[in-house]
């Protein structure tokens, strides 16, 4: 009992702990703008978004492999060169659609999304013609939106690419429901 009430304080203490601050002034005009704790969970959320497609893609892809290998074992009566690479292919895009999640944290430790140790919390400053990303340590990232490429969102977050591995991720729980919503339509409207 005298364990959990020592977790439950040490939570509380830590949720109340003030994120830090950021100043949007330095960027102009800012339309939206969100502080929040950037963890291994929010890398996870972040990570989902990323891709989404091309696992249906890949299963598709599978299951004609899996398809034209039962074509040439049925038209083919020996074992040859045909059968052997047919089943490799037909195994990797097994394997990839299988192994699926993990390959999107894989590509998402490469890019701008992987949590740095020891800097939990991540500032987003979204202006009329630009996006600016920056942690405690300083600037992330600062992106035009003419360079935009894709946004995805979901129930808890909301990524926004600008290709070449650069993202910005938007928790659900660092705005208002509504604001979030607007972020989302106002990114959307910059893709067009």
């Amino acid at each position: 009992m005298a364990k959990s009430r020592k977790n439950a304080k040490a939570t509380s203490a830590r949720k109340r702990e003030p994120l830090a601050r950021f100043d949007d002034t330095k960027y102009g005009r800012t339309l939206f703008s969100a502080t929040f704790d950037y963890n291994e969970l929010s890398f996870a959320r972040a990570s989902e978004t990323l891709g989404h497609g091309y696992r249906k893609v890949l299963t598709g892809l599978a299951f004609l492999a899996l398809l034209a290998l039962v074509v040439v074992l049925l038209v083919d009566e020996k074992p040859t060169a045909l059968v052997v690479v047919t089943f490799l292919v037909a195994f990797a895009l097994v394997f990839a659609v299988s192994r699926w999640d993990r390959l999107q944290q894989a590509y998402a430790r490469r890019t701008v999304l992987a949590p740095k140790a020891g800097v939990p919390t991540r500032h987003v400053a979204v202006c009329e013609d630009s996006v600016h990303l920056e942690d405690a340590t300083g600037a992330l990232g600062d992106y035009d939106l003419s360079e935009l490429r894709s946004v995805s969102q979901n129930t808890d977050c909301l990524v926004a690419s600008f290709g070449n591995g650069r993202y910005v991720y938007v928790p659900r729980a660092a705005m208002s429901e509504n604001r979030f919503r607007l972020l989302g339509t106002f990114l959307k409207g910059k893709l067009a």
